[in-house]
């Protein structure tokens, strides 16, 4: 959704407060645990003085029994649990900043349109127009269960659902036109009738009459993040966001993905710069790729062997306890495909990892490379990002994954990669705008 070439910077702050990340020193010390908001505040004061534009809470709504078919390793362990409505943050977040946005997950699966329209809108007035929708469709059980369903809706199902509520919620937050406020206290006109609009909406799935009891806000619709990597996803992408999260282990994969997207887009009467992509990636400074290596190691030191497999099991909806550990990915293609789960993730890694790699194998890796790594000094990691994004189109940014500490990794990016990229020319060194949109659009 940019002209220009910039490096957009985000962050992915999903489960800071779960993952075995509580475990490594100095995590959390002088912070409540999760309670009260200083810990984020603190976060989002660091990515605006590296001129972050985004950062973004993932979510889904269940508790996993996955590996090993009940909740007892999820919970023992913290692997994304527990996992907190995020809403409530975003105001208080968006009132210590000025300039970063904030992207929300809610899922079209679960919610209705008329209730997400009408969410975003005020989110969107209160941040004074820097707040971002993340539209998922959910694929965990668990999830299907809290939310009353027996059986998890199908693959193909939650994106055509996906479809209807993104061009209801979209209809909903034009229905009522920019200049419909008048306020004229002689005239006792407050807004314009005529500028109001009904959208009697009637679909397979949802049945709304509209409009939004809503003034327009700042960037009228929040910016749209749309992650989804399957055939569905990227039809999804393609109509209606602005933003796509990708995670790509390999350059080759990345530049396969672009030009995917890109025909996606032509295809709907879009243009590629219309939607810039945010890869995602591990950061790891240190004053050599040994001291970063060093400190990949004593994070996987820390956790327990079975870690990535507990959290392959959640992501993927498959009980990888039940694996035999040499067996390989592909042995577990099939499965992953049957329960309707991430299917376009684990496709990517089966694509991109040895073909003989066992689960044994990855059940270590997934903890640390499940996402292409930047690692090294700062020079070293800017030369890879630089290379990476240009060799992709130079169209987004990248978004920082977990790394191995909850505080200090956003930290030293800020203090050490940042002032390299700026150099170069690379990101911006002030917000060029008061919105999201103004600000990515740069």
């Amino acid at each position: 959704m940019s002209e220009r070439e910039t490096i957009h910077l985000a962050a992915d702050l999903s489960f800071l407060h779960t993952d075995f990340l509580w475990r490594m020193s100095g995590s959390w010390v002088d912070y409540p645990y999760y309670s009260t908001s200083e810990f984020y505040e603190n976060i989002a004061k660091i990515a605006e003085c590296g001129r972050f534009d985004l950062l973004f809470f993932g979510d889904t709504g269940g508790t996993s029994e996955d590996y090993g078919g009940n909740h007892d390793a999820v919970v023992r362990n913290g692997v994304k649990w527990p996992r907190h409505d995020m809403t409530a943050m975003i105001p208080i977040l968006a009132r210590v900043t000025e300039g970063v946005g904030y992207a929300l997950t809610m899922s079209t699966t679960y919610h209705h349109p008329f209730h997400c329209a009408r969410t975003f809108n005020a989110l969107d007035h209160v941040t004074r127009g820097r707040i971002a929708w993340n539209a998922v469709t959910s694929a965990y059980k668990g999830e299907a269960a809290n939310w009353g369903f027996d059986v998890m809706m199908e693959h193909g199902e939650r994106y055509r659902r996906a479809q209807e509520f993104l061009k209801v919620a979209c209809a909903l937050w034009d229905s009522v036109e920019p200049d419909a406020l008048v306020m004229d206290r002689e005239s006792g006109v407050f807004a314009d009738p005529e500028k109001v609009h009904r959208i009697d909406f009637k679909g397979d799935y949802f049945n709304v009459r509209g409009p939004l009891p809503a003034l327009p806000s700042p960037q009228q619709r929040p910016l749209i993040i749309q992650a989804g990597q399957s055939g569905p996803g990227m039809d999804l992408a393609a109509t209606y966001a602005d933003l796509q999260f990708s995670t790509r282990r390999t350059v080759e994969s990345m530049k396969q993905h672009r030009k995917a997207l890109d025909e996606k887009l032509l295809s709907f009467g879009r243009q590629p710069r219309d939607l810039g992509i945010l890869w995602s990636v591990r950061v790891q400074v240190a004053e050599s790729k040994s001291e970063a290596r060093a400190k990949e190691q004593a994070f996987l030191d820390s956790i327990p062997p079975e870690g990535g497999l507990i959290e392959m099991s959640q992501w993927f909806g498959v009980d990888f306890s039940t694996a035999e550990l040499d067996m390989t990915l592909a042995d577990f293609a099939d499965q992953v495909k049957a329960v309707n789960g991430n299917l376009g993730t684990f496709e990517e890694i089966v694509k991109t990892t040895e073909p003989n790699m066992t689960v044994r194998e990855l059940g270590r890796d997934y903890m640390t490379k499940r996402i292409m790594t930047a690692e090294g000094t700062p020079k070293e990691i800017v030369d890879k990002l630089e290379m990476m994004h240009y060799e992709t189109g130079a169209n987004g940014g990248f978004i920082l994954g977990r790394g191995f500490h909850a505080t200090d990794n956003i930290k030293e990016f800020v203090e050490h990669v940042v002032p390299e990229l700026q150099r170069r020319g690379l990101s911006k060194k002030e917000y060029s705008g008061s919105t999201m949109r103004e600000n990515f659009n740069d």
